[in-house]
């Protein structure tokens, strides 16, 4: 069982509340559940059929702690606002998830922080903004929140395999307030593309996050 000691300070509180779950849902399917939720309420409406379909499972009061959970996430994305560095809570959790859990289910470990800081200043000129930068093997998108820090005001156009890690990066760019594009598909074959998420469309009018989904014809 994942115990508090092995996560993040700021993390401890999500993981307490994610842990009342435990007994009575997969893990994976819970996370994968709750940034299905975090998605839909980014969506302004947009995905309530979607909403519904995903939580019609859980009762009132797990629903609340969904909540709550989100409310920890904002929590984190707005300290990492106010302190200018990039956060990626959701990767990190998934990641101390992985670590304790046998399933094969639990299978990405991403990039450090710390490498992704140094390869974003090799390849991020400052001061250079209105490009457009692709990320073909996402993850939980951290290579992209550090090009950010560095120059904001580029495109990213991002693509995973996985549908957890898009679904990950479309919310760790919606959060830190980054355009862009997130693309569930096989960016190798250039084929199978499931979901294709709109980040912070026309941001610069309402600067409040937004998600929009495109699902395939």
């Amino acid at each position: 069982m994942l115990k508090n000691r092995e996560i993040p300070s700021e993390l401890k509180n999500f993981n307490s509340l994610f842990l009342a779950f435990r007994y009575k849902y997969d893990l994976y399917r819970l996370f994968d559940d709750l940034l299905t939720i975090t998605i839909c309420c980014l969506a302004r409406q947009t995905e309530e059929e979607l909403y519904l379909e995903t939580v019609k499972k859980y009762t009132r009061e797990e629903l609340n702690t969904f909540a709550a959970l989100m409310g920890e996430l904002f929590i984190i994305y707005g300290d990492a606002k106010i302190t200018g560095r990039w956060s990626d809570p959701l990767g990190t959790y998934y990641e101390c998830l992985a670590s304790n859990s046998k399933k094969s289910s639990f299978g990405q470990f991403f990039t450090p922080p710390t490498i992704c800081d140094m390869m974003a200043n090799f390849v991020t000129e400052p001061n250079q903004f209105g490009k457009k930068i692709n990320e073909p093997c996402a993850g939980s998108g951290r290579m992209i929140l550090a090009s950010n820090q560095i120059t904001q005001g580029n495109y990213f156009i991002a693509q995973d395999l996985d549908a957890i890690c898009c679904k990950m990066t479309a919310i760790n760019m919606a959060m830190h307030e980054i355009r862009g594009e997130v693309h569930n598909m096989d960016t190798l074959r250039m084929s199978n593309l499931r979901m294709s998420y709109s980040i912070n469309f026309n941001f610069y009018k309402h600067k409040t996050p937004l998600i929009l989904l495109k699902r395939p014809n």
